[in-house]
């Protein structure tokens, strides 16, 4: 494969800016895997001249450690590429005062105000002496309400490709004055013309004539996909795509973001297609997106099946024995071993969304969630439990990513269906059952 770009983008701005040495710990297993860029995903997570409030108190890099991240990119032949925004998914800035006058609405920047446009200026004079890239992700995703809140009230109605044509033409001169090349996320060319929803189902090459005019030239567009496994529906997007430029990047989803588990195993079989299509239609940018929503639950480093296999699947059309073997090879431990970090999400094979989390948030006296959960469940993250335990032992430097799990497989096991035998025993008045319960499980799972 003709690779020009491959690359792993961290996310940095849920409550987890990983620190500048595991970054470059990471770093180090993913060029192994065959990974030549690693994007910074920073939404207000970095230091900007002239805006002491842009990420204050979140853990923020300053700028001395971006350029060490940098440097040391450069020495092992990696690019690190900022990846920031530049209109919605700005919602932590809001609470200061500073910038609610720039808030339009929601998460979302007020465009064509001149406080706005200095302060992305700030973003990307900062960002200019930190790294020698000249390549930049500057977001625009997701601003489902973007022109529809102060906007609105100064401006008066404009459609969402007006308002955002006429922002990306700002953003793109800034970027231009300081060496910056953009790449956006292109959900927001395609939302408008389908219900809000970003994937087509056909392409209509007249409906894509109009959305084509909007797109200016010197933006390459990131498609972004997670959550489908056919290569037929990644060739339609891509082609889509094609229509409305050249400059194409696909970004994929290793599923890191449903809370302290991965789920390898999903992530393998959807980015297998996504890999096959890209491929297949001579996409020679492509990311693997680490997302860590709600709180950066789950490691990064639990996702390094996905990102092998899609690296090697990408890069050669790897076979998953392929895989297997080139996996123990390069990380001492075997695939399958590491796949068992599942586990914790994993209860009766198709129980709803992600166990591990909500399980454990979930309140045994209230039971929103007790619904999906049957008696005896518990003892299933027993064996998890107990099979985490014994893969530790074989996980090498991994091992705590394993200890880590069983812990929290352990406190499932007693917790996960302890609101549903409770509730059985009450609505049957089984008094004894449950003065067992209330003797026994409870004080057992608070000392746990």
């Amino acid at each position: 494969m003709n690779c020009k770009r491959l690359g792993v983008m961290i996310d940095c701005s849920r409550n987890a800016v990983m620190k500048p040495e595991t970054l470059k710990r990471f770093m180090g297993y993913i060029k192994k895997a065959g990974y030549n860029a690693v994007y910074l995903y920073m939404e207000d997570t970095y230091e900007v001249d002239g805006e002491p409030y842009f990420g204050h108190l979140r853990g923020r890099y300053t700028q001395s450690e971006l350029r060490e991240i940098n440097d040391f990119c450069v020495t092992e032949g990696v690019e690190a590429i900022p990846c920031i925004q530049t209109l919605a998914h700005l919602n932590q800035i809001f609470k200061w005062n500073e910038y609610k006058p720039i808030n339009d609405c929601s998460d979302i920047l007020l465009t064509n105000d001149a406080r706005t446009e200095k302060l992305i200026e700030n973003m990307f004079s900062s960002l200019r002496k930190c790294f020698d890239t000249h390549s930049i992700n500057i977001g625009m995703d997701e601003a489902h309400l973007v022109g529809r809140g102060k906007y609105l009230d100064k401006n008066g109605y404009e459609t969402k490709f007006e308002v955002l044509s006429k922002h990306l033409k700002k953003v793109i001169a800034i970027a231009e004055k300081y060496g910056f090349k953009p790449t956006m996320w292109s959900d927001m060319f395609f939302r408008p013309i389908n219900n809000d929803w970003y994937y087509l189902d056909k392409i209509d090459k007249k409906v894509l004539a109009d959305v084509k005019k909007y797109v200016p030239e010197e933006v390459t567009l990131c498609y972004w996909d997670y959550h489908h496994n056919t290569v037929k529906h990644y060739d339609t997007q891509i082609k889509a795509h094609k229509f409305l430029t050249d400059k194409v990047a696909f970004a994929g989803g290793c599923c890191s973001w449903l809370g302290f588990a991965p789920m390898n195993k999903g992530a393998i079989l959807r980015m297998k297609a996504a890999m096959d299509s890209c491929r297949k239609n001579d996409i020679n940018d492509v990311i693997l997106t680490i997302w860590g929503d709600n709180g950066k639950e789950g490691s990064s480093f639990a996702m390094l099946p996905s990102l092998y296999f899609c690296a090697q699947r990408y890069l050669y059309g790897a076979t998953l024995a392929d895989v297997k073997k080139g996996f123990k090879q390069v990380y001492g431990v075997n695939f399958e071993t590491f796949l068992k970090l599942d586990l914790p999400n994993s209860v009766r094979g198709n129980v709803w969304g992600y166990p591990c989390k909500w399980g454990l948030y979930n309140d045994p006296l209230s039971g929103i969630y007790d619904y999906h959960i049957a008696t005896g469940d518990g003892k299933i993250y027993e064996k998890h439990a107990r099979s985490l335990a014994i893969s530790a032992k074989n996980a090498n430097e991994f091992s705590y990513l394993f200890n880590h799990l069983s812990r929290l497989c352990k406190v499932m096991s007693l917790k996960f269906d302890l609101g549903v035998r409770t509730r059985e025993a009450y609505l049957a008045g089984d008094k004894e059952t449950l003065k067992k319960i209330v003797d026994k499980d409870y004080p057992c799972l608070i000392k746990v």
